[in-house]
């Protein structure tokens, strides 16, 4: 039976930086979430049905200056706590594929965890992975395991997303144990495709479209190929829309007895075959890896 939590309770958010982490699996939400009077939190926005319950991320060290027994410890140790004090703590980061990662298919996340915590991983820029793994005195790198992972964007005409990075995360298991739980999602980032979508889409009501698609981020309407670019591709439509169009087609004929279909002059693309346009790119011609 689905939790109720009383809207005079609840203060619904949003965050697009990384402040929480799902209880379940230790991984970033980003997105809306409720704040509850009693200081709990929970993904989702509906009180009726509270999505998992949200744990905030806290600064790696943030203890490191407040607990009694540090207090003792920089009081005998004060050299050792001065160079310590010194140390940032690990930013977290969470990536974002940019269109030439989708061109190449896949893009390289970096992760870190501490050495004496074996579940709580957490994504790191390549600047600060390299930061670490040059043993930068900017961090205590001592303190931190660190690692990267291919991970795949679009499919392969041999295996698709879900297949190529769960392959990719067994090869990592025993150099970083429980990784896997971590990295649960493993469709993360890939372009809209027509397989998980509830309507077919057409270039025209006799040729049906298959494969990644996008959404123009202008003008709104869909078109082929997982991102949006430069390079010419063609409008898609749903049946609905093509059975809209062919009905707007229809005019006047010169005698009144008879009709004929065409389409119509001065409404630009809504009429007759799908034209093209720029800006996108297909998914064919990516090399597989």
């Amino acid at each position: 039976m689905a939790r109720y939590i009383p809207k005079s309770k609840v203060n619904i958010l949003e965050t697009s930086t990384a402040k929480f982490v799902l209880e379940s699996t230790n991984q970033i939400y980003i997105g809306t979430y409720m704040e509850l009077s009693n200081g709990t939190f929970f993904a989702g926005n509906n009180p009726q049905n509270p999505g998992e319950k949200l744990l905030p991320i806290k600064p790696v060290n943030s203890s490191f200056r407040k607990s009694k027994s540090n207090t003792i410890y920089r009081k005998l140790k004060k050299p050792i706590y001065t160079e310590l004090s010194k140390k940032s703590n690990i930013p977290i980061t969470k990536p974002s594929p940019l269109i030439k990662d989708y061109e190449q298919g896949y893009f390289t996340r970096y992760f870190c965890r501490r050495v004496n915590d074996m579940f709580n991983y957490f994504e790191i820029s390549k600047k600060t992975y390299n930061n670490l793994k040059s043993k930068n005195d900017k961090y205590d790198y001592n303190l931190y395991v660190i690692g990267e992972i291919k991970w795949a964007l679009l499919e392969t005409p041999i295996n698709d997303i879900n297949t190529i990075n769960n392959n990719n995360i067994k090869l990592l298991l025993d150099q970083y144990p429980n990784l896997d739980i971590f990295f649960s999602n493993l469709n993360e980032y890939e372009p809209l495709h027509t397989r998980n979508f509830i309507e077919k889409l057409y270039y025209n009501i006799e040729s049906k479209y298959t494969g990644y698609f996008h959404v123009h981020p202008a003008k709104g309407f869909i078109m082929e190929g997982p991102f949006h670019s430069t390079k010419p591709h063609k409008k898609l439509f749903t049946i609905s829309q093509l059975q809209t169009k062919s009905k707007s087609s229809y005019v006047p004929s010169a005698n009144p007895g008879t009709t004929q279909m065409g389409p119509t002059r001065g409404r630009g693309e809504s009429g007759g075959k799908p034209s093209t346009s720029s800006g996108g790119s297909t998914s064919s011609g990516r090399s597989g890896y």
